[in-house]
């Protein structure tokens, strides 16, 4: 009696036919969480408050800049990174203001700046790199009592800083 010589398990066709697409998924979805994880989104910056599970934008210190008359203008520098800022309607201005320049996609293309108020009543600062792209600008004074807050287009250079009130 003759026995039929019979391939190794690993030669096998079904084998492979059951137990490859698993396996393929299996190999897929760990590279897509090693890609989330290593390339996830940044979080959110600006004024926004809990209340209960729910999440509310504030706008009680751009209406502050609206009761106290706060406007101006803004140039940005977008190759050498430097800002200048021109504010009215405030009696007295403050030494300092802050800054923060968020790209709405990329956290590390965001800008934090002081800027410092010079002889001529000018606010300049220096971001020390490009400033390009798209992003989100909210300008207040070093005590947090008001806020100017607008949307800077990626091709943009002068900025008008009235303030908008929004909400209730």
């Amino acid at each position: 009696m003759a026995r039929e010589r019979v391939a190794p398990w690993y030669r096998q066709f079904w084998f492979w036919f059951v137990f490859a697409p698993p396996m393929a998924a299996i190999v897929i979805g760990l590279s897509l969480l090693a890609t989330a994880v290593m390339y996830g989104d940044s979080l959110v910056t600006d004024n926004y408050e809990t209340v209960g599970r729910a999440i509310h934008k504030t706008y009680q210190l751009e209406h502050e800049a609206v009761a106290r008359g706060v406007d101006g203008n803004m140039v940005l520098d977008r190759e050498g990174g430097q800002v200048t800022v021109r504010l009215d309607g405030l009696e007295d201005l403050p030494e300092t203001l802050r800054l923060y320049l968020s790209h709405p996609t990329h956290a590390d293309r965001d800008v934090a700046l002081d800027l410092q108020r010079d002889s001529s009543g000018l606010y300049r600062g220096e971001a020390r790199r490009s400033l390009d792209g798209r992003h989100y600008m909210r300008l207040q004074p070093a005590d947090g009592s008001w806020m100017l807050a607008k949307e800077i287009a990626a091709d943009e250079r002068e900025l008008a800083l009235t303030p908008t009130p929004r909400g209730g």
